[in-house]
């Protein structure tokens, strides 16, 4: 347990950094513990809150697995590795970062060093694993089957595949609160920062958009604006101020004058410029972002061992019966033919 106590150790440090560095931050796990429930009843996971733009994603394990089995959840986050997304409040070119996001039935856990090997160790040892829900937060109980894994540097993550060793419960022993049956996993994976903050700000990595139809009035570039960044887990917002920002002014049509603060990051477009008329949504800059969030819901069956027994002899007795039927047949035929034979036919 040492080497996951380190693991997890650098995990808490680096949230750390990413939640005090605001507005870098992109520990992407908290912000999904300030709400209730991370998948709503919708089905939706709240990732997609933040994550506004849409990628693939898979996920691979097996269909069926036996108590106190130790197996793989793969969860594929492919992007185009040539890439660069915008960085954190100086809106410089950074390497994308991935995670996942991983919800299991109600008994099936993350996998204990001792029930590893030595491949699954490494592994995790370089993409570690932690608990949504880890106790730390009054507001959510410990809850041992919502796993998150990052962000991690996306070129660390070999084959762009995310893997996470579970233990899968046994519905035979005293305590257990599950039964055989089938289950549903539930993922989500995550390549480059979100769009929105917690409390609704928009980020440096989204494309930004006039509120009101109107004309604009002035642009002004290479300013500095504080805004409130909300970094999820029901933390306070935090003052931050952006340099080498945008500014742009609309006169709205209803006489109402708009002003939208732009950080640095996305880009204005040509047809930004002053005396130009815009319509309300119009975009104004081109949109930065480079990455996306995807969902995957797939069955896996907690199988009894029991009950594979009885199968497997059930196929045995029908296999026999068969058989028997086979011999039987050609028993007949072969009485059939020497009855004809004696017939003379």
């Amino acid at each position: 347990m040492r080497k996951f106590a380190i693991a997890a150790a650098i995990s808490v440090l680096s949230a750390s950094v990413w939640l005090g560095a605001a507005p870098s931050a992109s520990a992407w796990p908290s912000f999904a513990t300030a709400y209730d429930q991370a998948r709503d009843s919708a089905g939706k996971i709240v990732c997609a809150n933040c994550h506004l733009g849409a990628a693939p994603t898979e996920v691979e394990f097996p269909n069926s697995v036996m108590p106190g089995d130790v197996f793989e959840v793969k969860v594929k986050v492919p992007y185009d590795a040539k890439v660069q997304e915008v960085g954190g409040g100086d809106g410089k070119p950074v390497g994308i970062q991935v995670g996942a996001y991983v919800q299991l039935p109600p008994g099936f856990r993350l996998a204990e060093e001792k029930e590893l090997n030595e491949e699954q160790k490494k592994l995790l040892e370089s993409q570690p694993v932690g608990l949504l829900y880890d106790g730390t937060n009054p507001k959510h109980p410990k809850q041992d089957n919502i796993l998150t894994v990052g962000p991690l540097p996306g070129d660390t993550v070999k084959d762009q595949e995310i893997v996470i060793p579970v233990k899968a419960p046994d519905p035979n022993a005293k305590d257990a609160k599950i039964k055989f049956g089938k289950y549903s996993i539930y993922v989500g994976g995550n390549r480059g920062r979100g769009q929105v903050y917690s409390n609704g700000v928009s980020s440096n990595n989204v494309v930004y958009t006039s509120p009101a139809a109107g004309t604009i009035s002035k642009v002004e570039t290479g300013i500095k604006f504080k805004a409130n960044l909300q970094f999820g887990g029901g933390s306070e917002p935090v003052e931050t101020e952006y340099e080498n920002g945008v500014r742009v002014t609309v006169q709205g049509d209803n006489g109402k004058s708009a002003v939208i603060e732009i950080p640095p990051g996305p880009k204005l477009l040509d047809t930004t410029k002053v005396g130009a008329k815009v319509k309300a949504g119009q975009e104004l800059t081109n949109n930065p972002n480079v990455g996306g969030y995807g969902a995957e819901e797939k069955d896996i069956v907690l199988q009894d061992s029991q009950r594979v027994v009885w199968v497997l002899v059930t196929l045995a007795l029908a296999f026999v019966c068969q058989l028997l039927l086979v011999l039987k047949k050609k028993q007949v035929e072969r009485v059939q033919e020497y009855e004809a034979q004696q017939q003379g036919l």
